[in-house]
């Protein structure tokens, strides 16, 4: 089938998004394994947002007006949980369920600083990335803002609906097009490993049935953008143990 004139651009998109942008980040995340530093961290913070920013703008402006903001499963690919309102109650309940478990440690730490410690762990894997001095927290607060806008307009909003069939997509279906922009979202975050892929693939999973249920991308934004931000309140070398902090920041931390 020919594209049409919007058809090509909204197709070379989903094509940047699937098979360009996984890669973006990967050389800046290895040689942040090797040796990271204040310096090397911020390039990687502006270089991300810079990236998102971009895309979600061209996307906005060759999409049709209100989407992808808008959410709307077709009726010829009406989900289980739209047709059965009981099993849509209970995705409720599960969604809400994840991400209070997610949101925990943040909010955990916030009123026992003292917790801090015991969800360190988590983040061990993550360190050459996180952020240390206050300009890389600062910076941190912004790339997770951009993340939580950005990342859900392009792979819940725009990916997602694109790989369902509008658009003159491919059409694999709500539920076909839910767990494919899942995929594409944790191979963009094939930088923090096989794990990490892991992880983003089954958050994407999550944030996609959110915005399948509520009808829009508000929700999903403000969660995604909670669960990035809360890290500023876990992880804080600077107040924990500021000799290693500064050894981070100079990029002495494996020395």
């Amino acid at each position: 089938m020919m594209l049409s004139t919007t058809g090509i651009p909204l197709a070379l998109c989903a094509a940047w998004l699937a098979c360009v942008a996984p890669w973006l980040d990967l050389q800046d995340a290895r040689r942040l394994r090797q040796r990271s530093t204040t310096g090397g961290r911020l390039h990687f913070y502006r270089k991300a947002a810079c990236w998102l920013w971009l895309t979600a703008l061209v996307v906005a402006a060759i999409t049709p007006w209100g989407r992808p903001w808008t959410i709307h499963p077709t009726s010829s690919s009406n989900p289980w949980f739209v047709a059965l309102p009981s099993l849509r109650i209970g995705l409720v309940v599960g969604l809400a369920a994840y991400f209070a478990l997610a949101l925990w440690p943040g909010v955990h730490t916030l009123l026992v600083p003292a917790a801090r410690p015991r969800y360190l762990r988590a983040f061990s894997r993550l360190q050459f990335v996180l952020p240390v001095s206050s300009r890389e927290r600062c910076w941190w607060a912004f790339v997770s803002v951009t993340a939580g806008i950005c990342e859900e307009w392009l792979y819940r909003g725009f990916l997602m609906a694109y790989l369902a069939g509008s658009w003159g997509g491919p059409n694999l279906g709500v539920a076909g097009a839910l767990v494919a922009s899942s995929l594409v979202f944790g191979l963009c975050h094939i930088y923090q490993g096989r794990q990490g892929v892991i992880a983003t693939t089954i958050a994407g999973l999550v944030f996609g049935l959110l915005a399948l249920v509520t009808g829009n991308l508000a929700l999903p934004m403000l969660l995604h953008v909670l669960v990035d931000v809360q890290v500023l309140a876990i992880y804080w070398p600077s107040r924990d143990a500021p000799e290693r902090a500064q050894a981070l920041i100079e990029g002495r931390a494996g020395e």
